[in-house]
């Protein structure tokens, strides 16, 4: 059971690392010079990071029905996401409101909000 729960703190080290550095590069308009494909090349890569790094830790903590939780919310916004990306780079670039929600999104998805909240239910269900 320690094992379990230094799996869990692992991962959300590593997830609140991503998300500083992903609030650092993005939300403090550090990226706001790098071209609009390398920057959501990038922020694709930091929603890749994440997911990665919450499959390993929580497969090792959490229930299985849990992991799919955490499948289904990644797929389904990523999917989302994904076919924003497409829409600005062959048609036209997405309206800004639309882009403020694929912003806050992808903050989502870096953030370890999801995360914390299957480490919450799985502790109350666990007992």
């Amino acid at each position: 059971m320690r094992r379990k729960k230094l799996f869990f703190w692992i991962g959300l080290v590593i997830i609140v690392v991503f998300y500083s550095l992903y609030f650092l590069f993005f939300l403090y308009r550090i990226a706001q010079d790098m071209p609009i494909r390398g920057r959501h090349i990038v922020k694709l890569l930091f929603i890749v990071l994440t997911y990665v790094t919450g499959v390993v830790c929580l497969k090792r903590y959490a229930e299985p029905w849990m992991m799919r939780i955490w499948h289904g919310f990644y797929l389904l916004i990523l999917c989302l996401l994904l076919c924003l990306g497409a829409y600005d780079w062959t048609i036209a670039r997405t309206p800004l409101s639309v882009r403020e929600i694929a912003d806050s999104l992808q903050e989502f998805l870096v953030s370890p909000v999801l995360y914390v909240a299957l480490g919450i239910l799985n502790r109350r269900v666990q007992g």
